[in-house]
Parts: structure tokens; sequence; C-alpha cells
């Protein structure tokens, strides 16, 4: 993808594992919140849920918070190479059930697989006017 000017793509610091002092990422916080709600550029927020495990409670309250503020919000689960297959389908129900989506609203990456990388890339393009 050929970038434009004025198009950003965002990794913003993770939540919950975070090894900083209690002030410091108390600090983050009110960065993120300053970042997320005075862009009034910013396009969706894509939120990585860990597909094996999530979503966690800090997730839900994450979902909660963006909605809230109507910030546009692309769920996607990572580590779809990890959830044994015989679980595939009953896992997808669980994370969409506890984010209260539909399943196909959920959008299931493989970094180490490559698996639902196209869609997230072909995503992002579209929402970004991207040129491929």
């Amino acid at each position: 993808m050929e970038n434009e000017p004025g198009r950003w793509l965002v990794d913003l610091p993770g939540y919950g594992f975070a090894k900083a002092p209690k002030a410091q990422r108390a600090g983050w916080q009110q960065m993120m919140d300053g970042y997320l709600l005075d862009r009034p550029t910013l396009v969706q927020v894509l939120l990585l849920i860990d597909g094996l495990i999530g979503p966690t409670p800090l997730d839900l309250q994450t979902v909660e918070w963006l909605t809230h503020h109507d910030v546009a919000l692309r769920p996607v689960a990572t580590k779809a190479d990890k959830v044994k297959s015989s679980r595939r389908g009953a896992r997808r129900n669980e994370l969409a059930q506890g984010l209260g989506i539909a399943p196909s609203e959920v959008l299931w990456t493989s970094a180490a697989k490559g698996q639902g990388i196209p869609e997230l890339r072909a995503e992002l393009a579209a929402a970004l006017r991207l040129n491929p």
C-alpha cells in the first residue's frame, strides 16, 4: 500500500501487561483519553483481543468506554492459530457474546499463520482510503 500524506496507522500502548509504575500508567490513561477523544480525524480503533483467552475485563471496559464516546471500533481477535480446531466455533461465539456482537463482526487473525491478515490489510486500506 502506498502511504498518502495525512493518513496514519498508530499503534498505541497496550493495557494489562505494561511493566511500569502505577503513576506512569495513570498518565498513559490521560494521554490515551485525550488522543482518542480530541482527534476529529480518527477513523477507527482496532481493538486487539487475545482470541484464546479474551475478552478480558479490561477489553470489556475498553469496548464500553469507546462505545460510550461514540468511537468507531473494530474488534480483532488475535492468536486464532492457538485455538484448537475443535473449539474454534464455540470460541468465536463466546468471544462475540462477551463483546455483545455477532460472531461475524470479529475479525480472526493469526500473525504466525497469516490468517485474516489480508482481510485486515484490505479493511485498513479502505478505512484510510489508501491506493493498493
